[in-house]
């Protein structure tokens, strides 16, 4: 394993390392992260900034939820490798999103984390101790466990259960949709943002949890603020794998990988 690592950080420094060939495994329960048939982390060894970034606005986005999907998936914190697994409700039994199908491909930035212990000074609660959430909104789904390279146009600050869960508004810049001709924040219409931020609001409240609520009066921060935010995220991120902070996940220390040269993203 050390050796596997140690060449994909080679691959990376001298610009062969591409995170969008990562391909994924079904073991179940769960989704494990190869790339060159030896297993990743999703969280620890995919770059933060996107491999042939000619903006300083492209990021890694790690697809768990595609667009017009229930399946509630996530990145699993504590299990070796950080394997994605589906959610489960507090009875145990799968989660699924009730309210509808997922109306975004949803899903994280690699090497990035939501410091609980770090309260952010745009809603003054800590994180909520997972990777930066990502709402692409490309009209094409995205595939469970696909890398996209992702341009940053904004984000919604989102506070949910008393902790701070942004959600970075993105579209894959790979895609030939019209989305990736957005540029800016302005460039998505006002009805799409307006979609994503009544669903994300009230998608809880059938499983009998009360309304989510953002700060900014309800309004998306654009993409200057939001990469800050990411960055900002990202250095969380870096002090957790230095030892230099704490987390755990459903009572476990969360699985963090030491015993290498870690993938280091540029700084924006």
């Amino acid at each position: 394993m050390r050796l596997c690592l140690l060449l994909l950080f080679i691959d990376l420094v001298i610009g062969l390392y591409d995170p969008r060939q990562v391909e994924t495994e079904v073991v179940l329960p769960e989704l494990r992260f190869l790339y060159q048939g030896k297993r990743i982390s999703p969280w620890h060894d995919i770059p933060f900034l996107a491999v042939g970034n000619d903006e300083t606005s492209l990021l890694s986005f790690v697809c768990e939820i595609p667009l017009g999907t229930r399946q509630k998936m996530e990145i699993h914190k504590s299990l070796k490798m950080n394997p994605m697994v589906q959610d489960k409700f507090k009875d145990g039994s799968p989660r699924y999103y009730k309210y509808s199908p997922s109306i975004v491909n949803y899903g994280a930035i690699p090497q990035t984390w939501e410091n609980p212990d770090f309260l952010d000074p745009d809603t003054g609660l800590g994180g909520d101790n997972d990777p930066i959430d990502v709402l692409q909104l490309n009209e094409k789904s995205c595939e469970r466990g696909a890398v996209q390279r992702v341009r940053v146009l904004g984000a919604l600050a989102l506070i949910d259960d008393g902790e701070t869960d942004w959600k970075l508004l993105v579209v894959d810049v790979d895609d030939s949709s019209n989305a990736t001709t957005w540029k800016q924040l302005s460039d998505i219409p006002t009805e799409r943002i307006d979609q994503v931020t009544d669903w994300f609001r009230v998608y809880k409240m059938i499983e009998g949890k009360p309304m989510n609520k953002y700060a900014f009066n309800d309004k998306p921060v654009d993409a200057q603020h939001a990469l800050r935010v990411a960055k900002q995220t990202h250095e969380h991120w870096q002090a957790l794998i230095q030892g230099k902070a704490s987390c755990t996940f459903k009572k476990e220390a969360c699985w963090v990988q030491r015993e290498v040269p870690l993938i280091e993203s540029d700084e924006l």
